[in-house]
């Protein structure tokens, strides 16, 4: 009795306890994905645990938001990117997560100091690591019968599209190729890339545990599995941080560099 309680009480700390996730998922199946293979299935599983292993939580807070390109927008439906800002949700307890919104004002709306705040009419990408043990059925027998890869120790990922109504209340359905596509492309590169997030030491408040980073812009070429290739092997994945951060404005310091560059080869002439 005492274990059924202890497992009870376990699940409902998951579901219902203090944290700055909208909850645990919301029993969508990526085998229920029009059009999806199960090598697809194995291949964002996979992608999935690449980025897990790198612990992007240990430093990332949800008011860290990021940028993200994936090849041009013409690639994608409507000729724009599909969940191009993201966030990292868990670093302080709770749910262990990303959020990718669709606009950078969806993820304003939506992030506080210490919550997510369900705002009405926002539409948003999830990808929750929930523990194999508090999953639905119809994810537990997916896992076993493809033989997926966990992220972490008994940890998979679900992945749904979520939406707050005008009421506040949680609807849900399942992504589509085309988004997690997108997806896969951004959990290879982020892996890859979160690494070179460099402190900024100068804005670090001293009773804040929150980082902040130098400006970040780098971009990185990543490999589609063959049951994901459009057209080219490979696409560019470009992650910025804050959003929009551009290539111009991290080299602004050039033309100063190549001034200084220049004096001292006139000096060393005038010698």
């Amino acid at each position: 009795m005492d274990l059924h309680l202890k497992k009870l009480f376990g699940r409902f700390q998951d579901q219902f306890g203090s944290g700055p996730g909208l909850g645990p998922g919301s029993g969508t199946c990526l085998m229920k994905v029009d059009g999806i293979s199960p090598s697809f299935i194995k291949s964002i599983f996979k992608g999935s645990a690449a980025l897990f292993r790198t612990q992007p939580w240990k430093r990332l807070r949800p008011g860290h938001l990021f940028g993200i390109r994936v090849g041009k927008d013409s690639d994608w439906s409507g000729k724009k990117q599909p969940f191009p800002f993201v966030q990292f949700i868990g670093g302080d307890g709770g749910d262990i997560a990303f959020y990718m919104f669709r606009t950078e004002n969806d993820a304003k709306l939506m992030t506080d100091s210490r919550e997510t705040i369900r705002a009405p009419n926002v539409e948003l990408l999830r990808v929750t690591y929930e523990l194999e043990s508090l999953m639905f059925p119809s994810n537990r027998r997916m896992i076993k019968s493809l033989s997926l890869e966990a992220s972490g120790p008994d940890r998979f990922p679900v992945i749904d599209v979520t939406h707050c109504t005008s009421s506040g209340e949680l609807g849900f359905r399942n992504p589509t190729l085309e988004e997690l596509r997108f997806v896969y492309a951004f959990m290879k590169a982020f892996s890859l890339l979160h690494p070179l997030l460099e402190e900024d030491k100068e804005k670090a408040q001293k009773l804040s545990r929150m980082l902040y980073f130098e400006p970040f812009i780098e971009t990185v070429d990543v490999q589609w599995p063959p049951e994901m290739v459009k057209g080219n092997d490979f696409v560019v994945v470009t992650i910025s941080h804050p959003p929009g951060w551009t290539y111009e404005e991290k080299a602004s310091s050039t033309p100063t560099e190549n001034a200084e560059s220049s004096s001292l080869e006139e000096a060393l002439v005038s010698l």
